[in-house]
């Protein structure tokens, strides 16, 4: 496409799209200043130092030569401070009426997501435009899929030019209502192919967010919050998905935030006294109001291309140890954050901390590789069935927990990276139910806590848990199960079991 072109949205589209690619500047982006989640001096009412750390990584690299693949909504492709990166012809439209094309471009005034993600992602720095992204020199890609509503478009997304798409980002996931939400096989078998084949047996890697889901604006009835867990969420709790919680401009938890024992790393993103995050908006514009983990995802995604630009031969594996390895630990005195085990800190609010750049990036120069998908070793599923009643707690009467315990033996692991859980308990009503994992060393966790649904909770039938809890950890032992039924009036049974365990 020639650098005055024109795009024109179509028939079935409300904004009709005259901005045009103009001329790259130089100079220093006006509102990096305030790109708080970049260098925090306290600047949005936070505190100095919150932040993703990227100066000292910038002195290393900007990104040069990762290619990131945003699914989205749509994305404004020809925005001044996106157009620099994106890739000649490789974005790609899947709605009704525009699919193959090479402009997804958004269509409505509300589809504005994408292009925010894309900013925080990779807005070009030193244009004398807007901000900058977080790796700031990396390709850019653009991939409509959500715009259609289909799994099956969405599979194709994440699976699409596998050999050159390093990174496929998604600020998106299950509704934020409590319930338990399955992904379904056509998505599951796409981050599988992904992980086996992506970038030359390297792995695909991909980053989502974590979810909205704690206490938010959208509460029950009652006014209590939602609490939801990033468990509940098919999309983010399998191998191979980096789920990418939120921190405040004060490095603590927003009233959003969900826990859960499959989170990785959180980065900035709004909350209470502390200002949104700066990024393109529509129609060539910027905005500074954009918030949650739909903005926290993008940051994460971005400290990855940073990493693979300056170590292409990381695997999918290799990153998610080194962001592990190098998070900042956050909110210090939080309850949550277990001691040190296994050459690691967790926190079921938090996962490993807070990305930082700086770390990450010069941890990525000189890492050895453990290997990609070919390499890892898998043990189990082992079972058990125990079909025990789940006793219901009567008025005045403390629960009685249900446990059952499987005996690991022989299993190759002695560095555990990811650990599978399914569970089948018929429930009356599955929000009643407490789901704890505890390790032969004592270290637990977390999988599910009571609480209220809108419209239901969902069946844990042969659900999937997944957990980072145990990274480092050997395999063999005895593992626990407990599970509660913490609320009156209905009744349930653990009826059976299995773990499965991924590392080397």
């Amino acid at each position: 496409m020639s650098p005055d072109a024109t795009i024109k949205a179509g028939a079935a589209c409300a904004l009709s799209y005259t901005l045009t690619a103009s001329a790259l500047l130089d100079g220093a982006d006006p509102l990096l200043g305030q790109q708080w989640h970049l260098t925090n001096t306290g600047q949005a009412g936070g505190t100095a130092g919150e932040d993703l750390r990227v100066a000292g990584a910038w002195m290393i690299t900007r990104g040069a030569g990762a290619r990131i693949a945003v699914i989205d909504d749509a994305i404004e492709v020809l925005h001044p401070d996106l157009r620099p990166n994106l890739v000649e012809g490789a974005s790609r439209s899947y709605r009704s009426g525009n699919a193959g094309s090479r402009w997804p471009v958004p269509c409505w005034n509300d589809e504005s997501h994408g292009t925010a993600v894309a900013g925080l992602l990779a807005a070009r720095d030193g244009n004398a435009r807007g901000g900058a992204g977080v790796a700031p020199r990396a390709s850019l890609v653009a991939y409509d899929a959500l715009s259609s509503g289909l799994d099956v478009d969405v599979a194709d997304a994440l699976t699409r030019a596998g050999d050159t798409n390093l990174i496929y980002h998604n600020s998106w996931g299950a509704p934020d209502n409590g319930a338990l939400h399955v992904s379904g096989p056509v998505f599951d078998a796409a981050i599988e192919t992904g992980l086996a084949s992506g970038r030359a047996g390297r792995g695909s890697v991909y980053v989502f967010s974590a979810g909205n889901g704690g206490c938010y604006a959208r509460r029950r009835p009652s006014g209590a919050c939602m609490d939801d867990n990033a468990n509940f969420d098919g999309y983010v709790n399998g191998r191979g998905v980096i789920a990418v919680c939120a921190v405040d401009g004060n490095g603590r938890r927003p009233s959003y935030g969900e826990p859960g024992a499959n989170l990785t790393v959180c980065a900035p993103s709004s909350g209470a006294g502390t200002a949104g995050i700066t990024t393109t908006a529509l129609q060539g514009a910027y905005r500074t109001d954009f918030n949650g983990t739909s903005a926290a995802a993008p940051m994460v995604s971005g400290v990855v291309a940073l990493m693979l630009s300056v170590n292409p031969s990381l695997t999918w594996r290799d990153l998610r140890l080194i962001l592990a390895g190098t998070a900042r630990q956050n909110d210090p005195t939080d309850a949550d954050w277990a001691p040190l085990a296994y050459g690691y800190r967790f926190n079921h609010k938090y996962g490993f901390g807070v990305a930082d750049a700086q770390a990450a990036v010069a941890a990525a120069a000189t890492w050895t590789s453990v290997g990609g998908s070919a390499s890892q070793r898998s043990c189990g599923p082992y079972q058990s069935a125990p079909g025990r009643a789940l006793l219901d707690p009567l008025s005045g009467v403390t629960p009685q927990p249900v446990s059952d315990a499987i005996a690991v033996t022989g299993c190759a692991i002695t560095q555990i990276e990811w650990v599978e859980l399914r569970l089948t308990a018929p429930h009356a009503y599955s929000g009643d139910l407490r789901v704890r994992l505890t390790s032969p060393n004592g270290l637990v966790s977390r999988l599910a806590d009571a609480r209220a649904c809108d419209g239901g909770c969902g069946s844990y039938a042969d659900w999937r848990f997944g957990s980072a809890r145990h990274l480092g950890e050997p395999a063999d032992g005895s593992w626990t199960l407990e599970v509660a039924d913490l609320i009156p009036v209905d009744t349930g049974t653990l009826q059976n079991w299995s773990i499965t365990f991924h590392g080397r």
